[in-house]
Protein backbone atom coordinates (compact mmCIF):
# COMPACT_ATOMS: atom_id res chain seq x y z
CA UNK A 1 0.00 0.00 0.00
CA UNK A 2 2.57 2.29 0.35
CA UNK A 3 4.16 4.39 3.31
CA UNK A 4 2.53 5.45 6.13
CA UNK A 5 2.91 4.93 10.01
CA UNK A 6 0.77 3.07 12.48
CA UNK A 7 0.37 5.17 16.06
CA UNK A 8 -0.77 2.81 18.94
CA UNK A 9 -3.80 5.39 20.99
CA UNK A 10 -4.94 4.51 24.12
CA UNK A 11 -8.48 4.00 22.35
CA UNK A 12 -7.24 2.64 18.81
CA UNK A 13 -4.36 2.46 16.13
CA UNK A 14 -4.20 5.49 13.31
CA UNK A 15 -2.47 4.85 10.07
CA UNK A 16 -0.54 8.05 9.33
CA UNK A 17 0.82 9.32 6.00
CA UNK A 18 0.70 13.38 6.04
CA UNK A 19 -2.42 12.85 7.89
CA UNK A 20 -4.35 10.22 9.73
CA UNK A 21 -6.09 8.43 6.93
CA UNK A 22 -7.71 5.34 8.82
CA UNK A 23 -7.93 4.36 12.68
CA UNK A 24 -8.85 0.79 13.98
CA UNK A 25 -11.23 0.68 17.53
CA UNK A 26 -11.47 -2.75 19.41
CA UNK A 27 -14.55 -3.26 21.27
CA UNK A 28 -15.99 -6.38 22.83
CA UNK A 29 -17.87 -8.06 20.09
CA UNK A 30 -16.62 -6.09 16.66
CA UNK A 31 -13.79 -4.07 15.54
CA UNK A 32 -14.64 -0.51 13.84
CA UNK A 33 -12.85 0.77 11.02
CA UNK A 34 -12.92 4.01 10.26
CA UNK A 35 -11.70 6.41 7.19
CA UNK A 36 -11.80 9.47 5.35
CA UNK A 37 -13.06 10.30 1.91
CA UNK A 38 -13.47 13.42 0.13
CA UNK A 39 -16.67 12.17 -1.53
CA UNK A 40 -19.74 11.08 -0.01
CA UNK A 41 -20.70 7.77 0.15
CA UNK A 42 -23.31 5.86 1.08
CA UNK A 43 -23.42 1.87 1.81
CA UNK A 44 -25.48 -0.28 3.99
CA UNK A 45 -22.21 -1.76 5.79
CA UNK A 46 -21.38 2.13 6.42
CA UNK A 47 -22.48 2.68 10.38
CA UNK A 48 -21.47 6.31 10.83
CA UNK A 49 -20.91 9.39 8.78
CA UNK A 50 -19.65 12.35 9.69
CA UNK A 51 -18.92 15.15 7.76
CA UNK A 52 -16.13 16.85 8.74
CA UNK A 53 -15.78 19.71 6.36
CA UNK A 54 -18.07 20.82 2.91
CA UNK A 55 -16.33 18.13 1.61
CA UNK A 56 -14.71 15.86 4.23
CA UNK A 57 -16.47 12.63 5.37
CA UNK A 58 -15.65 10.14 8.30
CA UNK A 59 -16.76 6.68 7.87
CA UNK A 60 -17.62 3.59 10.04
CA UNK A 61 -17.50 0.25 9.20
CA UNK A 62 -18.30 -2.70 11.66
CA UNK A 63 -16.03 -6.21 11.15
CA UNK A 64 -17.74 -8.75 12.86
CA UNK A 65 -16.10 -11.76 10.93
CA UNK A 66 -13.37 -11.88 9.00
CA UNK A 67 -15.33 -12.04 5.71
CA UNK A 68 -16.29 -8.31 6.52
CA UNK A 69 -12.52 -7.34 5.53
CA UNK A 70 -13.04 -7.62 2.23
CA UNK A 71 -12.10 -6.17 -1.11
CA UNK A 72 -14.14 -2.70 -0.82
CA UNK A 73 -13.46 -2.13 2.84
CA UNK A 74 -9.79 -2.44 1.71
CA UNK A 75 -10.60 -0.96 -1.45
CA UNK A 76 -11.99 2.74 0.54
CA UNK A 77 -9.35 2.26 2.95
CA UNK A 78 -6.57 2.59 -0.06
CA UNK A 79 -8.88 5.42 -1.68
CA UNK A 80 -8.53 7.33 2.19
CA UNK A 81 -4.41 6.89 2.23
CA UNK A 82 -4.15 8.08 -1.53
CA UNK A 83 -6.48 11.11 -0.94
CA UNK A 84 -3.91 12.04 2.08
CA UNK A 85 -0.93 11.53 -0.11
CA UNK A 86 -2.34 14.05 -2.85
CA UNK A 87 -2.29 17.20 0.03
Amino acid sequence: MGTYKVESLACCIHFVNTFAFAAVKVFKDKIRVEFTLNRKIRHNRITQIVSLSAHRYLYSVDVVTAADIDAELIAWIKEAWQERLDI
